[in-house]
Parts: C-alpha cells; structure tokens; sequence
C-alpha cells in the first residue's frame, strides 16, 4: 500500500479517479490494482471510501451531498453555523460527525482549518463534472439537496405530486379548504376561511401546520382528502373556536382508533 500523501502519488490539479482506463470489451473501468467499477463514482464511494451499496441512485444522492459540503468549504464563505441550519437540516451532530467523517478519510483538513486537501479538491472536480442530468439541471446546494430530502427520499414526488395537484384543483371552490404551502421556507398546510370583501374577495387563514418536509406535509394533506366531505365541520370549527380548538380535534383523531393501554 501506497502510503504517500495524494498530491505526491497524482496530478491533484486533475479530477479524482482520471487515472481510471475503460475496458471496451465490458464498458467499466479499470484501476490500478485491476479491479472492475461501473463508474468512477462507485470507485470513490465503494472503493476509495469503503462504503456500502451498489444502487446508482443511492450512490448519487450521497455523493450530491457530499459534493454540498465540499463546496461550501472551497468558498470559504459559509459559516458553521449556516452550514448546520441550511446544509444539515439543523443538527450540529449531523455536522460535526460527516464533517469529521471527511477529516478522518483525507477530505478535508485538520478540524478547525475547515480547508479541503488535494484530494479533497479533486474530488470536488469530480464530482461537479460527473452529476447525473437529474442534478446537473440545479445549481450545487441546497436546490439539489431538495430532491432527496425527505421521507421517502423524494422517490414518489412526481407521482404524488400529480395526485394532490388534482385534488386542490377540484376543492378551490369550498368555503373551507386546505393547500399545501410553505411557511418562512418550510413545508406546511394551510385552513383557508371563505372569502370575505365584496370587491376583491380574500381567503382567510384560520389555521396552519409546519411539517419537516414536503413529504410528511404531502402525507398529511392526502390523509385530510380522504375525508374532504369533514372539511367544512373542520373549517367550521376553527372559524368559531379559534386554531388551537381544531388542532386538539385532530390530536383526538389520532388517538380516536389506537388500542387501550392494558389495566395494571
């Protein structure tokens, strides 16, 4: 094993992995020991990095990732702080371990400097010139990241999109009514109250839910459309009672057809 620093063993000016040939007979890539990587992304993530898992899918959205926070590290412009809250959804833990995960395999420099080394920086150039066309359309960061966050990883967002669209198109006409929304940025549900105003009527929101993403926000809003002949008793409801009195209601429901605890 070679135990030289990258720079001394690879032109770190080129991107990570341009030492790979391609065996045409089979359409892979070869490295220097022989072994065989259907591309030089499954080399990094399954060889040099040692991780598990061969799904291309998988692969890209960790390495999308990845590619996210070496980014931000090259600028040399993103603070800790705005790292954790954009980057990873608000948990120093999550932070602070992949970015030790990335000192500990050579990607980036000693905590505290928060630089990327040599191969650091030619894995970023890798990276950023291999995206699938799926990534390549958004610009690195967050817009990306977007795609598989989420509960289901974003792997029924098209199909369920089309589903709810379709529903809030046929209920615009209700006097009480839910949308999807977004509320200082994140995902959320909204009551909307029968239009008031003569010349310009306006909608009226009475009341309102953040989820943690747009998946649990979808999952919540095909649960209420189920039962969308209950909207006008829930907007009615939260019209004369006020937004906390509906959300008890729904806490009620939640619990209405769970299992009693066992006596003793």
């Amino acid at each position: 094993m070679d135990n030289r620093a990258f720079q001394d063993r690879r032109n770190a000016s080129l991107p990570w992995g341009y030492w790979l040939h391609v065996d045409p007979g089979r359409n892979d890539l070869i490295d220097e020991d022989g072994n065989r990587w259907e591309s030089v992304r499954h080399c990094l993530w399954n060889g040099r990095l040692g991780m598990p898992g061969r799904y291309s899918e998988l692969i890209d959205s960790q390495l999308e990732f990845m590619l996210t926070i070496l980014a931000a590290h090259s600028r040399d412009l993103v603070p800790i702080e705005e790292r954790v809250l954009d980057l990873c959804e608000g948990s120093w833990t999550l932070r602070a371990h992949y970015e030790n995960w990335l000192e500990a395999v050579g990607l980036l420099t000693e905590r505290g400097a928060y630089g990327l080394t040599p191969e650091g920086r030619a894995v970023l150039l890798m990276l950023a010139s291999t995206r699938s066309a799926e990534y390549a359309r958004r610009p690195i960061g967050l817009a990306s990241l977007g795609l598989t966050r989420g509960l289901d990883g974003g792997a029924t967002r098209e199909d369920r999109e089309r589903v709810l669209a379709e529903i809030e198109a046929r209920t615009t006409d209700l006097p009480f009514r839910f949308v999807r929304d977004t509320l200082e940025g994140r995902a959320a549900i909204k009551l909307l109250g029968a239009r008031i105003g003569s010349n310009m009527p306006l909608s009226r929101t009475l009341w309102a839910i953040e989820l943690p993403d747009t998946h649990a926000r979808d999952r919540l809003f095909a649960w209420m459309a189920l039962r969308v002949e209950r909207w006008q008793p829930w907007g009615s409801l939260a019209n004369e009672q006020g937004a906390q009195a509906l959300s008890e209601h729904f806490l009620q429901l939640a619990l209405a057809d769970q299992p009693s605890p066992p006596d003793g």
